[in-house]
C-alpha cells in the first residue's frame, strides 16, 4: 500500500474522530457538564489530541506538487488551511473553557465569602466574563468551520485516485461515517468512487490484502454492501480465512469449499492464499481428523490446478 494512501486514510479517520468529539463537546457544554478532559481529547499540543494529529498529518502530506493537477493541489491546500484554522479556533475555545471552568468557580466562591473584593476582584471578574463570551463564540465558529471543512474533505477525496485504504477508513465504522458526512454510506461511496459497489470493493480488497479477514466478512455481510453488489462471492472466502485464523478448522474448510463451489471470479492471490491455508490446516489435523485433512488437501489441489489453468 502506498504511504500516501495510508496517510490520507489516517487523515480521514482523525478528521471523523475530531468531528464527533466536537459534536459531543458542544452537547456537553450546553448541558453544563463538559469536562476539561473531553476538551483535551479534541485539541492540545500533543499527539493524544485528535486535532493536533490531524493538523500535523495534513501539514506533512498536503504540500505543493507540480507533478499533479493544479485543481487537485488547490483542494488539498484549502483543506490543509481549514484544518489549521480549526486547530487554532478550538485552542482558543480550550483556553477560554479552562479559564471559565478552573478560575470562575473559585472566584465566585471567594466573592461570595467576601475574601475577594475591590478593584482586582472586579477586574478579574470582567476578564472571566469576557473569556466566557469568547469561549462560546469560538465553539460556535468551530462548529460551523467543521461542517465546511468536512465538505472540503469530500472534494479532496473525489479528486484523488481511488484508494482502498481511504475506502476502508469510511466503511470500517459506517455509523460514524454517516454521522460525520450526513448521508448514507452507500451514497457517500457512490459520490466518491462512482458507484457504491466500487467503494465497498476497494475497502474489502484493502482489508483482505492486509489480512483483516473477519473485518472484510463483516463489511461484505452488510445489507448495503450486498445490495451494491460488492465482491460477489467474496463472503465465504473471507469467512473461511477468518475461521482458519480463529482456530475453527471445520468452519474454514466448509466456507472455503462453498467459495470454491460458487466458482466466483476471484483474484489469483486469493486462491493462492486459500491453498496455502488449506495445506497448513491439513498438516495440523492430519493425526486428529484424517477425513478433514484429506478434504482440505483435495480442495487445496483444486485451487492450485485452477491457478495453473
Amino acid at each position: 500500500m502506498e504511504l500516501r494512501e495510508r496517510r490520507l486514510a489516517q487523515i480521514v479517520r482523525d478528521f471523523m474522530e475530531s468531528y464527533v468529539l466536537s459534536q459531543e463537546i458542544g452537547r456537553e457544554l450546553r448541558a453544563g457538564r463538559l469536562s476539561f478532559g473531553s476538551v483535551a481529547r479534541l485539541v492540545g499540543d500533543a499527539e493524544d489530541s485528535a486535532l493536533y494529529r490531524l493538523k500535523e498529518e495534513c501539514h506533512a502530506l498536503f504540500r505543493l506538487d507540480d507533478s499533479r493537477p493544479r485543481t487537485e493541489v488547490q483542494a488539498e491546500e484549502l483543506f490543509d488551511l481549514a484544518v489549521g484554522a480549526l486547530f487554532h479556533e478550538t485552542m482558543k475555545f480550550r483556553e477560554g473553557f479552562y479559564l471559565t471552568d478552573s478560575y470562575g468557580p473559585r472566584l465566585q466562591r471567594m466573592m461570595a465569602e467576601g475574601s475577594a473584593s475591590g478593584p482586582l476582584a472586579d477586574a478579574f471578574w470582567r476578564v472571566f466574563e469576557a473569556g466566557s463570551r469568547r469561549m462560546l463564540e469560538s465553539e460556535a465558529e468551530a462548529e460551523e468551520l467543521f461542517r465546511e471543512t468536512r465538505d472540503q474533505l469530500l472534494i479532496v477525496l473525489r479528486q484523488l485516485a481511488a484508494s482502498g485504504a481511504v475506502a476502508r477508513s469510511l466503511v470500517e465504522d459506517a455509523a460514524r461515517s454517516e454521522l460525520v458526512f450526513a448521508m448514507p454510506l452507500a451514497r457517500m461511496l457512490a459520490d466518491i468512487y462512482g458507484t457504491a459497489g466500487r467503494g465497498y470493493q476497494l475497502a474489502v480488497d484493502s482489508l483482505i490484502e492486509n489480512g483483516h479477514y473477519a473485518e472484510a466478512a463483516a463489511v461484505l455481510d452488510q445489507p448495503e454492501a450486498r445490495a451494491a453488489g460488492a465482491m460477489d462471492g467474496g463472503l465465504p472466502f473471507a469467512r473461511g480465512m477468518a475461521s482458519y485464523y480463529a482456530g475453527d478448522n471445520l468452519a474454514a474448510v466448509e466456507s472455503l469449499a462453498r467459495w470454491r463451489e460458487e466458482g466466483s471470479n476471484s483474484p489469483a492471490i486469493w486462491r493462492q492464499s486459500a491453498a496455502k491455508v488449506l495445506t497448513a490446516l491439513a498438516q495440523t489435523v492430519e493425526l486428529s481428523d484424517q477425513k478433514l485433512a484429506k478434504r482440505a488437501l483435495s480442495l487445496a489441489s483444486e485451487l492450485t490446478s485452477r491457478r495453473r489453468d
